[in-house]
């Protein structure tokens, strides 16, 4: 028993123990404070990435929302070239393409509306990509495109929108009867949410509608 033992043979195990197991136990020390290290860089490594990501973009929106396409480009460029995993860049190809429509290259927008809407891996920023790309097809004469991407979203918080936008693409194919039923359905989908959707600009076209039918709006 250990009890028994003298104090200098307790001593001598001691130092027969520690020499079998010494090294082991410094190496599992020493990995466990490297692997914290290393753990600790990499979360500061990601953290600087984003907040690189998040300034770059910041001077990318303040560009695009005056228009200064050039820099909104070099801006996107950044981004593609040392973020192209962050949300970010998706973010970016969203102004870029408003830019773009404004200035009336469409064709550009389009490409990079359809960009988001295959690459982002959030649901509600492909949902805002589709719904963009939608309207820029329904502004080019595309109607048909605009409308099957405006179909099977009736439900969710981006029901009203598609729905209206499926009013307008069917009230451009010649199916007035359609629309009223898509903009009734889209004011149904607003009513619980409030100000996803210009409620009032839904009625007025219901309005139209049914002044040129003869029918009832409500």
């Amino acid at each position: 028993m250990d009890e028994y033992l003298s104090e200098s043979e307790q001593v001598d195990r001691i130092r027969q123990w520690w020499k079998q197991n010494g090294a082991w136990i410094i190496v599992g020390i020493g990995g466990g404070i490297l692997a914290l290290a290393g753990w600790n860089w990499w979360q500061n490594y990601q953290l600087q990435r984003a907040e690189q990501a998040s300034a770059i973009f910041s001077v990318v929106a303040e560009a695009g929302m005056e228009g200064r396409i050039d820099e909104v480009r070099l801006g996107l460029e950044r981004l593609e070239a040392g973020h192209g995993s962050s949300p970010y860049l998706h973010h970016g190809r969203l102004v870029l393409a408003g830019a773009l429509v404004r200035s009336g290259d469409s064709a550009g927008a389009i490409r990079l509306l359809e960009q988001v809407m295959d690459g982002a891996r959030d649901p509600e920023l492909k949902s805002v990509a589709r719904l963009r790309l939608a309207r820029v097809l329904l502004s080019t004469g595309e109607s048909e495109r605009a409308l099957g991407l405006a179909r099977g979203i009736e439900t969710g918080a981006f029901a009203a929108p598609f729905l209206e936008l499926k009013g307008d693409a069917l009230l451009v194919r010649g199916d007035p009867a359609g629309a009223s039923e898509a903009y009734r359905q889209a004011l149904a989908a607003a009513s619980p949410l409030g100000g996803i959707i210009d409620e009032e600009f839904v009625r007025l076209k219901l309005e139209a509608l049914s002044a040129g039918s003869g029918g009832d709006a409500s």
